[in-house]
């Protein structure tokens, strides 16, 4: 151990004369995912974005001017609405008009804002803008403020409504459990009814289950700040989540989810194959996506749901860096609103990343079992706070992963003739270590008659060339760590993320090119942004590319998986790789 600590205090040394850049950081959009003139997006945590209201003036409402929302009858989950204003009295560069959700919230209660100075017409007392709106289960009501010396409401806007109020149920998404008779249905809604899934192979004789896992969390749940707080806090509604069985292996099933009061749009899955099958299948892999503005993720999000659509998918990897919430919670609900045109036709399986889990407050309430306050090795600068005091929190109530390690930190489970194991890169993985222990034990299982293929996953990245000084040193550390394990049981494919770019390396084992060693790849492109910086010309690293897109892996038959990535901007395949047994 001596030896190695005084390779990675050498090479921090090395790192910091040589130049590379530490992983930056990355704002968190506003609900209205406002961006500053020069296009960079405004930060939700800078207190400088923040209103700052006065005392209210007892006179208020301009009696000449008026504030209207169009459409004016409900509104769907995140369509888009107009917000018109006219009539305004000697108007102001400190006017704003804010969005409330519930309309009687108060003052400085609110989600988002927009500086009416930045509407071209405004001096003149009329301005329009356009914005999306998304369901919380609560009406919403837009205010014109002036904020001065003293806060003056100027006027209200009609009260906006959802299409099927809180009753509506959102957020659908699938998730297999590892067994292929199984499959899980989760969705969001705001009422405590029982769930109900019908399901079936022929719409006219559906099967109804009732489900008995309905949950929820509050602010109380959450490590720290700012997940806690009120102004960031939004409650989830509750969380439904509904396992069907007896499944027939491979087979189409419609479906709907709900309640006795209202039900989803009728959806359709494709039951796993049976383990060990031989029978092509495609699986989505990506990290890091967010909301930012689009394109970026909403592109993923679009090549994603056309795939699902054509049936080219059968389910999603997504190794961490989920929705950028960072303690903000209406991102959780913009986010599940992208991803389930395609979530409720594929599986979406999840791991975790920093900015769901890396806390350094309330550990007590981190709900993966951790102690103290988590993962943070001496000899890694990056484990800090990421989350924004979610802890993981969110991540544990909004997905069920297979039960066979540690939920969404750390499961297995097989699909064909591969096994696909998810890891944390948040939580201790050395030797002797809870999670090392499970994934020796899980690795040694392994039936390779079965399942010849192993493709192991996880948040940041054991292999990378990238000048990025924590990461890089946690790289080292995570090869000294466990890549023994990884060569020892014969993994193929290791898939990372946590960079915004992609890399795949040669078959690397001791960072030299290895036959039966397993490939690294690293893909962290769905859509949060690009870093940048350059890479070293490292002789493992056989392509790289600074760009926004998303993995195919593909097993063609038991002996040959397919690798590719795709640039989500054009859509074209820019790197590809072959792998046979």
């Amino acid at each position: 151990m001596a030896t190695t600590e005084t390779a990675l205090v050498a090479c921090m040394y090395i790192l910091w004369v040589t130049g590379i850049n530490c992983k930056h950081d990355h704002p968190v959009a506003t609900y209205f995912g406002r961006v500053h003139p020069n296009g960079t997006i405004v930060d939700a945590r800078n207190p400088a974005n923040k209103l700052k209201f006065s005392p209210p003036k007892p006179t208020t409402l301009d009696p000449r001017a008026s504030l209207k929302v169009s459409p004016s009858s409900e509104i769907g989950n995140g369509e888009e609405v107009n917000v018109l204003w006219s009539g305004v009295t000697f108007p102001s560069d400190k006017d704003v008009v804010i969005l409330y959700c519930p309309p009687d919230a108060e003052f400085d209660h609110y989600l988002d804002y927009v500086n009416v100075s930045s509407i071209e017409t405004y001096t003149k007392g009329y301005g329009e803008f356009d914005v999306r709106l998304w369901n919380l289960r609560k009406e919403c009501q837009f205010r014109y403020y002036r904020i001065g010396n003293h806060t003056m409401l100027i006027a209200e806007s009609n009260v906006v409504t959802f299409e099927g109020g809180t009753e509506i149920p959102l957020q659908g998404h699938l998730s297999l459990t590892g067994d292929p008779m199984e499959m899980r249905v989760m969705w969001v809604s705001g009422s405590m009814d029982t769930p109900i899934v019908q399901y079936g192979t022929d719409l006219s004789a559906m099967s109804v289950v009732r489900g008995n896992n309905s949950k929820t969390y509050t602010a109380a749940d959450m490590c720290n700040a700012p997940a806690n707080e009120e102004n960031a806090f939004v409650d989830p509604g509750f969380i439904h989540d509904v396992l069907l069985t007896n499944l027939k292996p491979g087979t189409l099933y419609y479906y709907s989810y709900g309640s006795a009061k209202i039900m989803s749009p009728l959806r359709h899955f494709n039951a796993s194959p049976p383990v060990g099958s031989a029978n092509k299948f495609t699986a989505l892999v990506y990290g890091d996506m967010g909301v930012s503005p689009i394109p970026r993720a909403y592109k993923t999000a679009e090549y994603a749901t056309d795939e699902a659509m054509n049936g080219t998918a059968a389910f999603v990897f997504h190794n961490g860096d989920i929705s950028y919430a960072r303690g903000f919670a209406y991102i959780w609900e913009q986010w599940h609103a992208v991803i389930e045109p395609y979530a409720t036709i594929l599986p979406y399986m999840v791991g975790i990343g920093n900015h769901e889990q890396d806390h350094l407050k309330g550990g007590t309430k981190d709900p993966s079992g951790a102690p103290g306050e988590g993962f943070h090795p001496w000899w890694a600068p990056g484990f800090g706070s990421d989350s924004g005091g979610e802890c993981g929190v969110p991540m544990y109530y909004r997905f069920h992963m297979p039960d066979n390690g540690n939920g969404v930190w750390w499961y297995s489970f097989d699909y064909g003739s591969v096994h696909f194991m998810m890891m944390s890169t948040e939580h201790n993985f050395t030797q002797g270590s809870r999670q090392y222990e499970w994934m020796e034990q899980d690795l040694k299982n392994v039936n390779h008659s079965l399942t010849p293929w192993v493709v192991i996953a996880g948040h940041r990245a054991m292999y990378t060339s990238q000048k990025q000084l924590d990461d890089y040193i946690i790289s080292l550390g995570m090869q000294e760590a466990f890549e023994s394990l990884l060569y020892k049981y014969k993994v193929d494919l290791a898939i990372w993320a946590h960079y915004h770019s992609y890399e795949r390396t040669c078959p690397v084992y001791l960072r030299q090119c290895t036959p039966g060693a397993p490939v690294h790849i690293v893909v962290g492109t769905a859509g949060k942004s690009v870093d940048l910086e350059d890479y070293f010309p490292m002789s493992w690293s056989l392509y790289h590319e600074n760009n926004y897109g998303y993995g195919r892996l593909t097993q063609a038959n038991r002996s040959a998986l397919h690798w590719e990535w795709v640039e989500n901007t054009s859509g074209f395949v820019k790197d590809h790789l072959w792998l046979t047994k």
